[in-house]
């Protein structure tokens, strides 16, 4: 690119594939490339974008798709997407005319970040930090179904068990599946005894051990008596295991449900998203997380520092990868367009974007050349237009003291044009 500079010559800065550079003075953005082509640092970069090549063109224009007050926790993916205006949760469908809204929840606590993330069997499950749940289109469901409400009471009638110490559970089913168990009660029985259930749900399912057994299994009763051994069913596999609780950030990885709950990460029976164990479902880290992002092989979890957690999560050690972690709210993901489709995880840390590969490397791509002041939180969105990749970032800055003249957040927006 030839640029006049003063009237009197003019100069050849060559691309811009460099970026953006604030490090660097004004007089020294000149590089030479390793093809030895010329090519300049830009200083500020408004309303633009960068192509592969480093040829600048002008961003294109927006349309106002959807208004209110305190909006926030915009999400979505190739059909359709979620967003926060005031105390309301609202889906929304793309159509010829533009974005429609339709209310899914409402009476949520006003500015509350919402995480989301899509399952395998199409559910979006959310989590603002006071409630999760699972979104399927514009219904709002559980997490998974409710265990039974009415928990039905045993005792000990006549029948023909051998002596020794029973112990019966219950379960409900539902179009969430089965939920999990209640705590199991005992009872101790002389021979040619029973039990009798009262109370029981047409959706419970009960479960009992034999005499002196610890294995549950699902057992037929009659009308609510059990007086023979009958448990030959499937065996109970949500035997004390809690409810996962609502936490700050949601991800789905390997058939589990990851949730951050403060400073531990919660992870799922595998296929059973809404239940986890409380004794071992978990990994504690030194500081709250602010970033999960799982990547093929593996998941990354900012904290206190950037972990990289391989395989099995509960049978791995974190590993660290960066000495610093990343913003709140700030994970995606994107898979290549090289054709072989492989998932990359990206976030922004106090330091810019950082991209992780499954192989477990953290990189950032901005460290080098900008830098950056405090901020509390980030966003990050993944846009493929006009031939170009692009990662859109957005760091908010901490919040002002009460009583400062400004009572707006000031947002710093950097456009990084990656490889990916």
């Amino acid at each position: 690119m030839t640029v006049a500079t003063t009237g009197i010559r003019t100069e050849n800065l060559g691309s811009f594939a460099p970026g953006l550079n604030n490090r660097l003075p004004p007089t020294q953005l000149a590089r030479t490339l390793p093809d030895r082509s010329k090519a300049t640092f830009l200083s500020v970069g408004e309303n633009i974008d960068l192509n592969g090549r480093g040829h600048m063109q002008r961003r294109r224009g927006t349309t106002l798709a959807l208004s209110g007050a305190s909006a926030h926790s915009v999400w979505g993916d190739e059909t359709e997407g979620y967003c926060a205006i005031g105390n309301d949760l609202l889906h929304l469908e793309p159509t010829p005319s533009g974005l429609l809204p339709t209310s899914v929840l409402s009476g949520l606590p006003e500015m509350a970040p919402i995480s989301y993330a899509r399952m395998p069997v199409g559910d979006v499950i959310w989590s603002n930090g006071h409630r999760i749940g699972r979104l399927r289109g514009t219904t709002a469901l559980p997490l998974a179904t409710p265990r039974p409400v009415v928990v039905p009471t045993v005792s000990a009638i006549a029948g023909a068990l051998p002596a020794g110490r029973y112990q019966v559970a219950f379960t409900e089913l539902g179009p969430l599946g089965e939920s999990g168990s209640t705590p199991p009660v005992a009872l101790t029985l002389p021979a040619n005894s029973g039990i009798r259930i009262t109370g029981l749900g047409a959706d419970t399912v009960v479960y009992m051990t034999g005499a002196n057994g610890e294995v549950f299994n699902a057992t037929a009763t009659d009308s609510g008596d059990i007086v023979a051994l009958t448990n030959t069913g499937p065996e109970l596999r949500s035997l004390l295991l809690a409810d996962v609780p609502a936490g700050s950030i949601v991800r789905h990885y390997k058939g589990s449900l990851l949730v951050a709950a403060g400073t531990a990460l919660l992870i799922s029976e595998p296929y059973y998203y809404g239940l986890f164990s409380p004794s071992k479902g978990y990994i504690p880290f030194p500081a709250p997380i602010t970033v999960v992002q799982p990547c093929e092989t593996g998941v990354f979890v900012c904290a206190d520092r950037t972990y990289w957690l391989a395989g099995g999560l509960l049978d791995t050690t974190p590993v660290v990868v960066l000495p610093y972690g990343g913003l709140q709210g700030s994970g995606g993901e994107v898979r290549t367009p090289d054709g072989q489709g492989t998932q990359q995880a990206f976030w922004l840390s106090p330091r810019g974007l950082v991209i992780g590969t499954p192989d477990g490397s953290a990189t950032n791509v901005q460290e080098n050349a900008l830098k950056f002041g405090p901020a509390r939180a980030g966003a990050t969105l993944f846009r493929e237009q006009d031939g170009a990749h692009h990662i859109l970032c957005a760091r908010q800055e901490p919040a002002r003291p009460i009583g400062a003249a400004q009572g707006s957040f000031a947002v710093e927006t950097i456009v990084k044009e990656t490889d990916l």
